[in-house]
């Protein structure tokens, strides 16, 4: 994503295959398409409005009904294994991310910085993408093909 003055980000949501992102901060809730690079809508919205389930793990857009699970301060459904092998390794005292190849060699997704009280790292169910968020920080990485 380019570098938007979002404000403190809540919850994320990735779609099942990592091509949209549903970003809920405390000024907007936001629909990114990774793939035209833009966002798909806005509302001011803050942190997903009405939409919002009260222990912050689903929001619900009221216009189409569609539910979307959060990750977020609660954790979330996070999906630490790649299904090709490989998996996500955080450390939440020192707030570091790591992720494994099938191959076993290690690379570090951490960001200076650090991301604040809660941090998440999780693959897209189709395992294509990785999301690491925290309040301060998102970003995600397209999972290379060998």
């Amino acid at each position: 994503m380019s570098d938007l003055d979002v404000g403190r980000i809540l919850a994320v949501w990735i779609a099942p295959d990592g091509d949209e992102l549903l970003l809920l901060t405390d000024r907007r809730t936001t629909c990114w398409s990774l793939r035209d690079e833009r966002a798909s809508w806005t509302i001011r919205e803050q942190a997903g409005g009405d939409g919002i389930s009260p222990d912050g793990r689903l929001y619900r857009d009221l216009a189409s009904g569609l539910f979307y699970p959060l990750l977020g301060s609660h954790g979330g459904r996070q999906v630490r294994e790649h299904p090709a092998g490989g998996y996500i390794t955080v450390d939440d005292k020192a707030g570091t991310v790591t992720v494994s190849d099938s191959d076993g060699s290690v690379h570090d997704l951490s960001r200076e910085g650090g991301f604040g009280d809660w941090l998440v790292a999780s693959f897209c169910e189709s395992g294509d993408h990785i999301v690491v968020a925290g309040p301060r920080c998102l970003a995600v990485f397209r999972v290379s093909k060998k």
